[in-house]
């Protein structure tokens, strides 16, 4: 991870001839969205075929994480929270055939049923360290996206969730 205009992001490279895709976690008023590049080849010069920026009206979008099946179908994993809406894992995507610089509707993965009470030893509030989406190898189709999420509200009483789907387009 490292710094983007004040943001966070994390790149993934499947291989140097493929696509590069990166998510990215930007502050925008009082919370954060996430934004999504999908770019061409490293051997074309890294140049951006679609990029995207997903926001949900006041709510904060953070620990962002993406991958590509075999088809083009890009799905972005990440969480979701709000002063009202305790911390939920959801994804978002795209197919091929969408409009560029357009992502679907949010899908909520597992909704948040507490919230980060309690600080670490030198007072901040700190959340999980990660958020995984990734494809099967042996369809190429699964997305396998793996997230926290706390059950109650408390101090670092972390659980993991891990969700599968897949595009209907991709067999």
């Amino acid at each position: 991870m490292g710094l983007d205009r004040g943001g966070l992001f994390a790149v993934q490279v499947l291989e140097p001839v493929q696509p590069f895709l990166i998510s990215s976690i930007q502050p925008v008023g009082t919370g954060t969205e996430v934004r999504l590049v999908d770019g061409q080849p490293m051997t074309a010069g890294a140049v951006p075929s679609h990029q995207g920026t997903l926001t949900s009206g006041g709510t904060s979008l953070w620990m962002g994480s993406i991958a590509m099946d075999k088809v083009g179908d890009l799905a972005l994993g990440f969480s979701e929270s709000s002063s009202s809406i305790h911390p939920t894992i959801a994804f978002t995507g795209r197919t091929p055939s969408d409009p560029l610089g357009t992502m679907e509707g949010i899908t909520t993965i597992f909704a948040g049923q507490g919230s980060q009470t309690g600080g670490t030893v030198n007072g901040g509030n700190r959340w999980g360290d990660y958020s995984g989406m990734a494809i099967d190898p042996s369809t190429d189709c699964t997305f396998w996206y793996v997230n926290e999420y706390i059950p109650s509200n408390g101090n670092f009483n972390f659980h993991t969730r891990i969700a599968s789907f897949k595009f209907p387009n991709c067999f």
